[in-house]
């Protein structure tokens, strides 16, 4: 498992390269980023949950890769970290494509994914009301 990841990081960090000749980071749809949040959920700094929220966008829907990884991510970071998902969103809302990451939580896409959960953590959140009210309406 860690070999695998190894080489997926490899072959990111190769592609990134390629383009330009130079590295190059953008936000949307960047799976390098889906990776580092994947593998760091037990210790995640509001700077990685912003890049990481920002990875969302209505351009990602058509990238299958990044969004099966990115979605699978998406619910263990609410379920794992919901404070600072919260938080962040609360306070960087404006900065992201909110609607992007509500059609995720509208379409899990996979059966293990705990909705119960998701929204037990969404329900307990002490963010603004409008946000909980459209999180717990995307799960629904």
């Amino acid at each position: 498992m860690r070999i695998n990841t190894l080489i997926l990081i490899f072959f990111i960090s190769i592609f990134n390269l390629s383009l330009n000749g130079q590295e190059s980071f953008t936000e949307k749809c960047n799976i390098s980023v889906v990776l580092e949040m994947h593998e760091n959920l037990e210790n995640i700094s509001e700077d990685l949950m912003l890049k990481f929220l920002k990875t969302f966008g209505p351009e990602c829907k058509n990238n299958v890769e990044f969004s099966e990884f990115s979605n699978e991510t998406l619910f263990k970071v609410v379920q794992q970290q919901p404070e600072l998902f919260g938080k962040t969103l609360d306070k960087h809302i404006s900065d992201l494509e909110f609607d992007s990451i509500l059609f995720v939580l509208e379409n899990p896409l996979h059966d293990l994914i705990d909705l119960n959960l998701t929204k037990e953590r969404i329900s307990e959140l002490g963010i603004n009301m409008e946000i909980k009210e459209k999180l717990l309406k995307a799960l629904d």
